[in-house]
């Protein structure tokens, strides 16, 4: 593949991830809805989930802006970065909505 084309496939690539996160905040949405309708004693509970899905959320910020900032020659390994960090953010929200009941009842009845 020539230099010259890479800057099209990152482009490409940029679109793609800005609306994979779109389809990410609506289940962020579902999980801070969820977090909402807890206990104080559920939501210290969750806190050190919560704070790992922060730093998640972080890192792969970060790694989208060093993929935009990316030359020709760095984008394949910046893109890597990106679908690293996109797969543990994932995870960690796929952890909490596993973990986070939606209702105060559910999480009652867990315990």
């Amino acid at each position: 593949m020539h230099i010259e084309e890479l800057t099209p496939i990152k482009d490409v690539y940029l679109d793609r991830v800005s609306k994979e996160v779109e389809e990410l905040a609506s289940r962020v949405a579902v999980l801070k809805g969820r977090f909402a309708k807890q206990k104080f004693s559920a939501k210290l509970e969750h806190y050190w989930e919560l704070d790992y899905l922060r730093i998640r959320f972080a890192e792969f910020k970060w790694k989208v802006e060093a993929l935009e900032e990316a030359d020709d020659l760095q984008i394949e390994r910046a893109q890597v970065a990106v679908q690293v960090a996109w797969k543990e953010l994932t995870q960690a929200i796929d952890v909490l909505l596993r973990e986070i009941p939606e209702t105060v009842e559910s999480c009652e009845s867990a315990m």
